[in-house]
């Protein structure tokens, strides 16, 4: 299904939802790395803060609706898709390199990884146009990677990680169409499982430590990671995966490369490499073509 082949008011609402996610999660690249690199708080922190707040948040809706007719194999897919393990895995990497890296290749790959597992999984079609689209995201993803591979000053071994991050995206998007779950009940899923797993792990490993760290610094963190991103983006992400199809949902996460780099220059004075920048346009050109992709795709989702 393309935005053009379903009711115009379903694909703009579609469309607006995916813009609302994009420019929340433009900025959590740059707040995950602000509080890795400014505050005491280290990946684990942040994980568990995130999943903390939202799934105290969401936890008396998932227990109204209960799990809906899910399977445990859905849940799974689901929370490891863009629960706790993703937080991990792209905390980790942001802990190791600049947003520019990040904000290129996570959301670039995930665009790749969906449209695969679409394709060749799932037997969904896309448009000629769509291809254009996203041979050009391959390429902006793979001048990054280049970059990382050729430079010192950018480890190689954060670019993989952010590879990673994206397949783990890539999972929960194609997970949560494919099993038609409701955004908001996908978003208590996520937030209240990926709790119910990572909080007694933490406490096991740490304890109660994060409560000597400077108040403001985890405040920061709740409100956005608990309240933003895992919640209100996580919510409008979901409904434009349902309005427009995984494939077409995935390419707004294109638009999150050039708010991160303008947000990480203002906030962090990263100044970003003329490669990135080159980078992040392409893989913007590649969303661009695959959403306004004209030619329905027969079977696509």
């Amino acid at each position: 299904m393309t935005p053009l082949s379903i009711n115009p008011d379903k694909r703009w609402m579609g469309i607006f939802c995916g813009l609302v996610s994009a420019l929340i999660w433009g900025a959590f690249p740059v707040v995950t790395r602000l509080g890795l690199t400014h505050t005491p708080l280290d990946a684990y922190d942040i994980t568990f803060i995130r999943y903390t707040v939202s799934g105290l948040i969401l936890l008396p809706l998932l227990i109204r609706s209960g799990l809906m007719g899910l399977g445990w194999k859905a849940i799974a897919l689901m929370v490891v898709g863009i629960g706790a393990p993703y937080m991990v895995v792209v905390s980790l990497g942001l802990s190791m390199a600049p947003v520019e890296q990040f904000a290129v290749v996570t959301p670039g790959s995930m665009i790749l990884f969906s449209v695969a597992i679409s394709t060749w999984g799932l037997g969904a079609r896309i448009s000629a146009q769509a291809i254009a689209g996203i041979a050009l995201i391959i390429v902006g993803v793979g001048l990054i990677g280049y970059q990382s591979f050729a430079s010192s000053d950018v480890s190689p071994y954060a670019y993989l990680i952010f590879l990673l991050g994206g397949l783990l995206w890539a999972v929960y998007t194609v997970s949560s169409k494919h099993f038609n779950t409701s955004p908001m009940h996908a978003t208590s899923i996520v937030s209240v499982f990926s709790m119910i797993l990572f909080l007694p792990v933490y406490l096991a490993g740490r304890g109660l430590q994060i409560v000597h760290a400077p108040l403001w610094d985890i405040g920061v963190q709740v409100v956005y990671q608990g309240v933003l991103v895992s919640t209100i983006a996580l919510f409008f992400y979901s409904k434009s995966v349902q309005l427009l199809g995984s494939s077409v949902g995935a390419t707004f996460a294109a638009l999150v490369p050039g708010a991160a780099v303008v947000l990480a220059t203002v906030l962090l004075g990263e100044q970003s490499s003329t490669g990135a920048i080159v980078g992040i346009l392409i893989v913007t050109a590649g969303m661009v073509l695959t959403i306004l992709q004209k030619q329905p795709a027969r079977g696509a989702t």
